[in-house]
């Protein structure tokens, strides 16, 4: 795709993702289950006709545009003292290399879980600007993050400060560099929790595989969820969240997937699911995955090779006695970093005591939508002014579906609900559908006229859902 069409196919790709896209979670969704749901063909078909209603359809970019300042390293000529030689040794080893510029060196960093406070970023980024580029740092697809243009004399004076901030753990995407998701810390649909057992299972490996931190052909990933945003399903070893019951108590668990990975050139495989154990026991998955390994795996064999050879129920036979539930302890019925027995809960919003507090919630984002529409459109930006109507007239509509208690998943069926619910019915009047009425959106051109013309559409829409509304709730009291 020429690169002056890229920035229109991703605002029109957005807006079908909120019209159509299958929601995973709060405010989130994922391209790829709704591509697997509809096929590519028809997705593009529907990124096609969102394109009318794109504000800007020409972006230019200039690919030499950005220029990187070789930093200057105020380093002394003398080493700084390395209390611990070996882990330097294996920090250089596995977290830096060499860059085609010469004299210069890579510099990854290890950022356990990805979570770095705001304090430690003030801090390092002092230590960039001291000893390696400031103007080109990235984030890694594995949660850390790269530096660049550090010099060889640079490297132990990186180390040292990195390592007061304690940002110098050797093993970047090795075995030992565990990709998770939040889970049950923030999501609202993780199961069982991702965060805690990624620290347990870290220092397994860290304390009893050591050698495994230069292993870079075994990934392990883990999810609180089956939706992978942990991307366990493609993981040679990967994990995602569940449960089971025993009797009337329910058990924190671990669903383990085996075989997964990336190949190149875009192609990968997806792990298998071969057994679910108790989230407790998920330390010792990893032992018996890596002992086996170590005692029955060719020399220079990669894991997926392995795993290819022995077989899916090989494995699971290995991992059987961990599925023993006859044999669960008190501790099982507990989740990493819990004090509390483990219970599967849903996210607000299934709950019939906060319908009432939801419904008044989702008013408020509509005007609050209306007034950023109408802020937007006092400041000449028309079309960002015509997305924030659009966002009041869907607020408005789910207001009162959710009254209704109507579960929709997308704007797609959000709008045929409303319409079958409400328009249909009589309860709500309107001179088209509201399916018509807010899809305007993609048949005009985002120009002044049609913005002011929308935005009174939408404002009477809201006014007549919210007088509808008030008019039920005083009937019921």
């Amino acid at each position: 795709m020429p690169e002056n069409h890229l920035v229109p196919f991703v605002e029109a790709t957005i807006r079908v993702f909120d019209r159509h896209g299958e929601r995973v979670s709060r405010h989130k969704a994922r391209i790829k289950y709704l591509i697997n749901k509809i096929g590519v063909n028809e997705f593009l078909k529907l990124v096609d006709e969102e394109q009318k209603a794109v504000l800007n359809k020409t972006f230019l970019i200039d690919l030499n545009a950005v220029k990187f300042s070789i930093p200057v390293n105020s380093v002394k000529k003398e080493e700084p003292v390395v209390s611990n030689r070996l882990e330097y040794n294996n920090w250089v080893s596995t977290n830096t290399f060499e860059q085609k510029q010469s004299g210069f060196y890579g510099v990854y960093i290890k950022v356990l879980l990805g979570n770095i406070s705001s304090a430690t970023a003030r801090k390092l980024a002092k230590i960039i600007n001291a000893y390696a580029s400031s103007e080109d740092v990235r984030l890694t697809i594995n949660q850390g993050i790269l530096l660049k243009f550090v010099t060889k004399d640079a490297l132990p004076y990186l180390f040292k400060e990195l390592s007061k901030l304690e940002l110098a753990t050797p093993g970047f995407d090795s075995v030992a560099d565990i990709t998770a998701c939040p889970g049950t810390d923030t999501c609202n649909l993780a199961i069982s929790n991702s965060t805690n057992i990624t620290v347990e299972l870290e220092r397994v490996i860290y304390a009893e595989f050591p050698d495994l931190i230069h292993n870079h052909d075994v990934k392990i990933k883990i999810s609180g969820c089956m939706n992978s945003c942990g991307q366990h399903g493609l993981a040679h070893i990967g994990f995602h969240g569940s449960s089971f019951k025993v009797v009337t108590n329910v058990v924190p668990a671990l669903q383990v997937l085996l075989g997964g990975g990336t190949l190149g050139d875009g192609k990968g495989r997806i792990s298998e699911k071969v057994i679910k154990v108790a989230s407790k026991r998920g330390p010792d998955v990893l032992r018996t995955l890596f002992k086996d390994f170590e005692q029955n795996a060719r020399e220079g064999e990669y894991f997926n090779s392995y795993y290819d050879k022995q077989g899916k129920d090989y494995f699971y036979q290995l991992l059987k006695p961990l599925g023993d539930n006859s044999t669960l302890k008190d501790s099982d019925y507990f989740d990493w970093g819990s004090d509390e027995k483990f219970a599967t809960a849903i996210g607000v919003g299934e709950c019939a005591g906060v319908i009432i507090d939801l419904v008044a919630t989702l008013f408020f984002e509509a005007d609050e939508k209306l007034a950023w529409s109408a802020e937007a459109f006092d400041n000449g930006q028309f079309g960002d002014s015509i997305y924030y109507t659009y966002a009041s007239f869907i607020s408005g509509a789910k207001a009162l579906l959710l009254d209704k208690q109507v579960q929709v998943n997308t704007h797609h069926t959000l709008i045929a609900d409303f319409d079958k619910h409400y328009v249909e019915t009589g309860l709500v009047t309107l001179q088209t559908s509201f399916k018509e009425l807010v899809l305007q959106i993609n048949k005009n051109e985002p120009s002044k006229e049609f913005a002011e013309a929308y935005f009174a559409e939408s404002q009477s829409f809201l006014n007549q859902v919210k007088t509808f509304r008030e008019t039920k709730v005083l009937e019921l009291k």
